[in-house]
């Protein structure tokens, strides 16, 4: 899995069709699209994910209503299992990759989750030691867990895609 969309509740096949039809248009021909465990999440193999979320954000913003069911779509650099320790390796390996002049903020989505939001922002911004802006950051860090695993993701803040932001912005 290398990106997660977000639909609504009981529009998951509709939110994967038009995906699908989305990745067509942009020449893409391998994907794999799967639904999760937690209503409203799909998860994505796809080639090339990070040149496809620049691609969906400029089709947003120029066809902003030919979306209708996908409502967010998010990279995935590394999936782990929800433990605690293996949550702290894969962020403190991302946040490796974040440059001691650059900001960061953690965000994250949790479904099922064993740890409360706080236990997870605390023992994150343990191993990862850079100055942290929730306002406007260089980069976020992306935690979204999905039960027994969770995927993490480093990323600029325009590469978290979420539609109805960018149709109100279009």
């Amino acid at each position: 899995m290398n990106l997660i969309i977000t639909s609504q509740k009981g529009n998951e096949a509709k939110a994967s069709a038009e995906f699908k039809e989305i990745a067509l248009q942009h020449g893409l021909r391998k994907l794999h699209i799967e639904k999760s465990d937690f209503d409203g999440v799909l998860e994505v193999d796809i080639e090339d994910s990070r040149g496809f979320v620049a691609f969906l954000r400029e089709y947003v913003r120029s066809e902003p209503f030919r979306i209708h069911f996908v409502q967010r779509v998010i990279p995935v650099d590394l999936v782990v299992d929800t433990e605690l320790e293996q949550i702290k390796q894969g962020a403190s390996q991302l946040g490796a990759q974040i440059a001691e002049t650059e900001s960061f903020k953690i965000d994250i989505d949790e479904r099922d989750s064993p740890y409360s939001r706080k236990e997870l922002i605390d023992a994150i911004a343990d191993v990862v030691e850079r100055k942290v802006d929730l306002e406007s950051p260089d980069t976020v860090l992306q935690i979204e867990v999905l039960g027994e695993y969770t995927a993490l993701c480093l990323a600029r803040p325009d590469e978290i895609i979420s539609i109805t932001k960018l149709k109100r912005s279009a």
